[in-house]
């Protein structure tokens, strides 16, 4: 399973829609095994595909001021940019994400490369 737990978004106005998804991977156990990134189309290729092996998602949101994830389906992408899907635009970004890892003490960095 995969937990989106922050949003980057492009600041040209042009390309908004060319968002990228932080998250957290999570093992049978629910045990973090993994961190990563991907852009917006990489994510619906994944639900997809998942979609497709085992009829249902395979992601989840973590939205800000929600203490409970919740799905994340197709459908939310029927919207056009970050800011009108239905949990892309209530991700906390990237850098209030850090912010609640700085607050937990984590010494965990998170940085777009990039």
């Amino acid at each position: 399973m995969f937990l989106a737990i922050a949003v980057e978004s492009k600041q040209h106005p042009k390309s908004q829609n060319d968002y990228r998804v932080w998250y957290l991977e999570i093992d049978d156990c629910g045990q973090v095994v993994g961190c990563g990134v991907k852009s917006k189309k990489e994510l619906v290729e994944n639900l997809f595909e998942n979609y497709r092996r085992t009829g249902k998602s395979n992601w989840r949101a973590f939205k800000k001021k929600e203490e409970r994830s919740t799905p994340i389906e197709i459908f939310d992408f029927v919207a056009m940019n970050v800011h009108e899907n239905t949990h892309f635009g209530n991700l906390p970004t990237l850098s209030e994400f850090q912010t609640v890892l700085d607050t937990l003490q984590s010494r965990l960095e998170l940085r777009s490369i990039a």
